[in-house]
C-alpha cells in the first residue's frame, strides 16, 4: 500500500501592488485635476481618511483622492506625502505624492510612468511596490 503524501498549502494574505512616487510642486487637488485631464481619469477627494501610522507609530488621518473605473477594473489612490505636519513615508520624504495602484488591470507600470512624466507639473516619477512601505497593510480596502 502506498503512503499518501501530505502537501501543506501556505497562503500569503498580503497582495503586492505598485506604488508610484511623484515629485511635484502642485497642490493635491491641482495634481488630481492634471491627472484627470491628461489621463482621462476621475480622481475625486475621498470621503474618509486613511488612518496610517506616523514615525512615532501613532495613527494619523491622511486625506486622499480616489479614482475608480469599473470598465477597466482600476482603483487608484493619490496621497500627499506630507500632511498635517507628518510625513507618510520618511525614507522618501522628498517625494510629494504617492499614486497607489491598488487595483490595476489597465496599465503596465512602465507605460504609466512614461505617461505620468508627460503630465504638467510632474517633475519626477519613481516606481515602488507595496513591500517597500510599512503602511501598505493599511491599504487593503
Amino acid at each position: 500500500m502506498t503512503r499518501v503524501k501530505k502537501i501543506k498549502l501556505i497562503l500569503d494574505d498580503e497582495i503586492e501592488f505598485p506604488i508610484i512616487g511623484i515629485s511635484s510642486a502642485l497642490s493635491d487637488y491641482r495634481l488630481a485635476w492634471e491627472l484627470n485631464t491628461h489621463l482621462d481619469w476621475s480622481f475625486q477627494k475621498g470621503e474618509d481618511c486613511f488612518n496610517l501610522p506616523n514615525k512615532n507609530k501613532d495613527l494619523m488621518a491622511y486625506e486622499y483622492y480616489i479614482h475608480e473605473n469599473e470598465d477597466d477594473f482600476s482603483k487608484f489612490f493619490l496621497v500627499k506625502n506630507k500632511q498635517k505636519a507628518s510625513t507618510l513615508f520618511i525614507q522618501n520624504e522628498k517625494l510629494d505624492f504617492f499614486l497607489i495602484l491598488r487595483e490595476n488591470y489597465a496599465y503596465t507600470s512602465e507605460d504609466l510612468i512614461l505617461e505620468l512624466r508627460k503630465v504638467n507639473g510632474v517633475v519626477a516619477v519613481f516606481s515602488f511596490t507595496s513591500k517597500n512601505f510599512e503602511f501598505s497593510e493599511y491599504l487593503n480596502d
